[in-house]
Formats: structure tokens, sequence, C-alpha cells
């Protein structure tokens, strides 16, 4: 498709406009990608994609977890950026710990 057509860029356009829980979504996954590519500590495609399909899930269940709490909608995409960042491994052992101190209590 060329880039002079006006429906590639209305295309694009549209692409980029996606409500804001998605968004988080798509900034989890491409952060998530992009640190394991950083890292380089296994580089196997299916894992790289795993793990930035799971963050991007764990991002909309946040992005849930915000609207019900009704903080602003824009703190999706921050926390979709945290949760790309930290990776799953990181996020599931802090869900743990705060769990485990919950039911202590």
């Amino acid at each position: 498709m060329s880039d002079k057509d006006p429906l590639f860029w209305a295309s694009l356009w549209q692409a980029f406009s996606l409500p804001i829980p998605w968004q988080g979504a798509l900034m989890a996954s491409v952060i998530a990608t992009l640190r394991a590519l950083y890292d380089g500590t296994d580089l196997r495609a299916f894992r790289i994609l795993l793990e930035a399909l799971l963050c991007g899930a764990l991002s909309l269940s946040a992005a849930s977890l915000i609207e019900y709490m009704a903080w602003p909608a824009g703190l999706a995409i921050a926390i979709g950026g945290g949760i790309g960042f930290l990776g799953v491994g990181s996020v599931r052992e802090l869900l743990l710990r705060w769990s485990g101190r919950r039911l202590d209590k």
C-alpha cells in the first residue's frame, strides 16, 4: 500500500486510536518484547511472544481494576508500561508476596 493513499493514513490513524485499556496492553506487550530482546537471556521467539501476550493480558486486567477503582483511565498506559518493564515473573512474585501478607492478617 502506498503512503500517498489517503486510506493508508486513515487506517494508520485508526490503528493508533484504540481505547485506552488496549493502548496499555499494547504498551505492555511492546515493552515486554523489547525488554526480553535487550536482556538476551532467552531469545526463543515463542518465549518472547508468550511474555508479551501475558504482559498485555495482565495490563488489560489492571485496566479493569483501574475502572473499578474510578482512577483516571490514562493510568492504564502507565501501568501497562510498568508491567511490561517488570515482566510476568516479577509481577507474579509481587502479587504473591502481597497476597501472602494479606492472608496472614
